[in-house]
């Protein structure tokens, strides 16, 4: 169980450092600190999404309660504004919080204590947050303010005149509609009166966007507040972006509950790591109204759906866990976006449109399939709704198509891009200038591109009785490949090829994939140097660096605003996902012997401490410092972190691994 005690929240510095997350499965999702003090523009009780799992609204910011009794009043809530804590700070009477299976807050006033507990409605955007006093006196009072934003959680709100006497009362339920085109809120409570009592609370301050370089003030507004007078027992109060007639608290928490028992109990295990990887996967699988199908947020708070992310954590979140309809449903929502030969790059925040601007994402797709397979055995699926995209994309790499992607009919090797492209995930642009060029011939997208080769012969045969032609380019490539890409000097592989046929020699991360991949493009003896080199140079606790601390280009800090940001992802920082294929390509060339099961086994047991103490509590952050100690960074929660460390727990310590059956 994740607990945390009144040591760590009465110190407000580390008590804000520790973040909490819920999901609705649609998108949606509630998130703060601990001491539910809002840092991020992305904090809020409600932020729903209004085209799932997409167009997301921070709608209720926040929750500002006091219980009164004995003729005083004690603050439950705190309010960080601009330059100092603004009183009350309830954080202080903040006995302990857990997170197991919802988040709950137990306060401790004298002789009285409130628990309050947070949970959301599968499926809807709706937040029921529920509050039991423990107490004999009869002087009880509680008031719950709920605070309003209502604007894109991407930015920030600013006091707006117009925005005034915005609820409409009836009994135990209001309606908060503050203009036009804002989505109406619902809220419903089963005891108590509601005060109106409009205000704006200005300059709260959100220091994690002062960090991050933007802007870090905002105000937000409330149209008053529920009071119970004389309150004992518990209250109940639930917000929704639907109309809400009547409701029945104890039935949602308990569905709830009992949806998140199943989840981490989906694999007959008592292992306490993989329950909580178990649960915090579940958040990053989401419903795409635009396809009929399931998706993956790449991560929370700010992500939405990219393919790349998506097809990398497939497996760990969906075939791993026994989920192969949610598998299906995700193959085919990128299977159904295919175009010119290529799967989405990403999809927009705030609509349906699709990116393309990806050279690996459509290479990933064969890797997805080659284990779905795996776990299912399913190539009538394959055959009926994936392979006329796998064809699509291999014509399409061989042919040329947009963003200068193409086979060099020389070696068999794909180039990809120009000076002004970014198609690899190291593909950060910043001012127009791309920070980590990697156009020409990358060593991921090649060793990737042999795979799907390899893996495409594999289905032509099952369907069309005849794969030579595709045997013999993937022979091709492979040839080609360790020509091109071996560094002898080095017994390591080129980052990548320039168009002017010159290496780059940066020693990045990129060239495990070429020993991780289920088809080896390298002699034994070369994916152990490269093994060795990676474990020597890039190894951290909480996965590989992303270039050399000997560089001279290296940024152990990830820091600054977002210029300095950008510029820092890629040269040094930290990536949780890698430690994925780096324990399968380091248990590979070590033969999985008793001490490399070990030492991989004690890699896997640093991501315990971060789970249950950093960050957000319960998942695993996107990246982390290059440095020591390695603090977490970017978002707090990220699909493929949790999902590579998912997979490769399962499958490479566990040894519960399929095996390819033609």
């Amino acid at each position: 169980m994740i607990k945390i005690g009144r040591e760590s929240e009465s110190d407000i510095s580390l008590a804000t450092s520790h973040e909490w997350l819920i999901t609705n499965g649609i998108g949606g999702y509630a998130s703060s600190t601990v001491p539910c003090i809002n840092t991020r523009r992305y904090h809020g009780i409600l932020v729903a999404s209004q085209r799932p799992p997409v167009d997301r609204i921070v709608m209720v910011s926040r929750l500002e309660e006091t219980i009164c009794f004995d003729g005083r009043e004690y603050p439950l809530s705190t309010s960080i504004h601009k330059n100092s804590i603004h009183k009350p700070s309830g954080y202080l009477h903040l006995e302990r919080f857990e997170r197991d299976p919802l988040p709950t807050w137990y306060y401790q006033i004298r002789d009285v204590m409130v628990i309050k507990s947070i949970s959301m409605v599968y499926g809807q955007n709706t937040t029921l947050v529920t509050y039991k006093l423990l107490t004999d006196k009869e002087d009880a009072t509680l008031k719950i303010r709920p605070h309003y934003l209502f604007r894109d959680f991407h930015g920030n709100m600013f006091e707006n005149p117009g925005i005034s006497g915005c609820a409409e009362i009836n009994e135990k339920r209001i309606k908060v509609h503050p203009f036009s085109n804002a989505p109406e809120l619902h809220i419903k409570w089963d005891r108590g009166t509601f005060v109106e009592d409009f205000k704006w609370h200005k300059d709260i301050y959100l220091t994690a966007e002062e960090e991050r370089g933007l802007p870090s003030v905002e105000d937000d507004f409330s149209c008053g507040y529920i009071e119970l007078t004389g309150f004992s027992g518990s209250v109940s109060v639930l917000f929704s972006d639907k109309s809400i007639l009547s409701f029945n608290p104890m039935d949602l928490k308990k569905r709830e509950e009992q949806r998140l028992e199943a989840v981490q109990n989906s694999l007959q295990s008592d292992d306490y790591l993989l329950k909580r990887l178990l649960l915090a996967g579940d958040q990053f699988i989401v419903s795409r109204a635009s396809t009929g199908n399931k998706t993956i947020l790449a991560g929370y708070p700010w992500f939405s759906d990219w393919g790349r992310d998506s097809l990398i954590a497939l497996p760990g979140l969906t075939l791993v866990t026994g989920r192969y309809d949610d598998a299906r449903s995700i193959l085919k929502t990128f299977a159904n976006e295919i175009r010119h030969g290529l799967i989405p790059n990403c999809f927009a925040d705030n609509g349906n449109d699709a990116s393309y601007n990806s050279v690996d994402a459509s290479l990933w797709f064969f890797a997805a399939i080659y284990k779905f397979v795996e776990y299912t055995d399913d190539y009538d699926f394959v055959k009926e709704h994936l392979y006329e995209g796998m064809t699509s994309i291999i014509d399409s790499f061989i042919s040329g198509t947009i963003n200068e992607i193409k086979m060099d009919e020389s070696d068999g090797l794909i180039c990809a891009g120009n000076d002004s492209t970014q198609l690899t995930w190291m593909d950060v642009k910043v001012n127009g200038t791309v920070v980590t060029p990697r156009n020409g011939k990358a060593v991921e997208v090649n060793a990737l591109w042999y795979n799907a080769l390899k893996i495409y012969s594999i289905f032509q045969d099952k369907y069309e009785g005849n794969s030579r032609e595709t045997i013999s380019l993937a022979k091709k490539v492979k040839l080609s490949f360790a020509k091109v890409f071996w560094n002898d000097s080095e017994k390591c592989l080129y980052d990548c090829i320039r168009p002017d046929n010159t290496p780059d020699k940066s020693f990045r991360p990129n060239q495990i994939f070429a020993v991780s991949l289920p088809f080896s493009i390298l002699e034994a003896h070369q994916e152990k140097a490269i093994v060795k080199g990676v474990f020597a140079k890039l190894y951290t606790s909480y996965g590989l660096r992303s270039l050399s601390p000997d560089d001279k280009r290296y940024e152990g800090i990830y820091s600054g605003d977002r210029y300095d940001r950008d510029c820092k992802y890629h040269q040094g920082t930290v990536w949780g996902y890698l430690i994925g294929p780096f324990i399968t390509a380091y248990l590979k060339v070590n033969n999985s012997s008793m001490e490399a099961q070990l030492r991989a086994s004690l890699m896997i047991d640093s991501f315990v401490a971060h789970i249950e103490s950093e960050g957000c509590l319960g998942s695993v952050s996107e990246i982390f410092d290059g440095n020591m100690p390695h603090t977490p960074k970017g978002c707090f929660a990220q699909a493929w972190s949790v999902a590579e460390l998912l997979r490769c727990y399962v499958e490479e310590i566990k040894g519960q691994k399929p095996t390819f059956i033609v």
